[in-house]
């Protein structure tokens, strides 16, 4: 649990982990140097499942975490943050997944949005899914992820401070290569948005994220040149691109034939399920254009044959 001036919450954020079903655990609290009453209020509690640690100085998150990997005497390391909530099956449910699904490396949960927002995040619990979801977003939700230390250590899968605020993000596209990743369907976190969360205020945030887009894909498709990649991660996947014109499509649709057939001589991705996901993008892409375009091109419009238009009209 890397905590940095969380005084408001963390005494929760504790007692939830105290109050889990399942009780064979260390609780690492890792303090980046708080200046309010965080350490206090941590000293306060008296289980000695508890393991405060305050580094020297100022390290960030990502080094943080490391710290805590590195501490860690555990099978698995779970994390968690120190202004959410874990519910209280959570651990006993990852566990029991991890223990009886081995050739699963990492697994997260479901979680609730809570306080200034309330939806609830799902994500899919199908490892392949995962990896061609990496491509446009990061597929796992980070504080309710939960994975086998061993195979992390092993394969130097650490945080890298450099690719902050994505360095989660970061770690899963490189974790790729080395195991599956599945989201358990169980609603067992609750994630507090408070208006201060980093991802929404760091202005590098869409650069790191576009860098980190860049390696996986470049490490997944060797085969596909560069300036495939920069325009799949340009235009394709960050939802940015310009897809008015026929022409405009007809170039991502290019880009994305040439990405299916670079994964067939990688088979990194499942082939059916990657021809699949791009196809019905592409097809979206071009469709919301068509909505928003009063005078959408006409050979736009016959780009999309008329029994695709009405599939995507129906399920609007």
């Amino acid at each position: 649990m890397p905590c940095f001036n969380v005084e408001k919450y963390v005494a929760e954020a504790i007692e939830s982990i105290l109050n889990q079903t399942y009780g064979n655990f260390e609780l690492l609290i890792l303090d980046d140097c708080s200046t309010d009453r965080t350490a206090e209020i941590v000293k306060g509690f008296a289980d000695k499942r508890i393991v405060y640690h305050k580094n020297k100085t100022n390290l960030g998150l990502s080094e943080n975490l490391n710290v805590g990997i590195r501490l860690a005497k555990g099978e698995y390391i779970a994390r968690m943050d120190g202004d959410d909530v874990s519910l209280p099956q959570r651990l006993e449910t990852q566990i029991n997944y991890l223990n009886t699904h081995p050739e699963i490396g990492l697994c997260s949960t479901a979680m609730e949005l809570f306080s200034n927002k309330n939806e609830t995040w799902i994500r899919s619990q199908n490892p392949e899914e995962v990896k061609i979801t990496m491509l446009f977003f990061s597929p796992i939700l980070h504080a309710s992820s939960m994975w086998r230390k061993m195979l992390f250590m092993d394969n130097d899968l650490f945080y890298r401070q450099e690719t902050f605020p994505a360095e989660d993000y970061d770690l899963w596209t490189r974790a790729a290569f080395y195991c599956q990743m599945v989201n358990l369907p169980d609603v067992l976190y609750r994630y507090r948005i408070h208006g201060i969360q980093v991802t929404e205020t760091n202005p590098h945030t869409a650069e790191k994220v576009r860098q980190v887009r860049q390696n996986y894909i470049k490490h997944a498709l060797p085969a596909l040149n560069n300036e495939d990649i920069d325009y799949f991660v340009t235009e394709i996947a960050s939802g940015n691109g310009n897809f008015s014109t026929k022409e405009d499509c007809l170039n991502a649709k290019n880009v994305i034939v040439r990405f299916i057939e670079a994964n067939k001589s990688a088979n990194f991705f499942d082939h059916n399920l990657l021809k699949y996901r791009l196809k019905r993008y592409w097809q979206n892409r071009v469709f919301d254009s068509i909505k928003t375009n009063k005078t959408p091109d006409v050979k736009l419009l016959k780009e999309l044959r008329l029994k695709q238009m009405i599939k995507m009209i129906l399920k609007k």
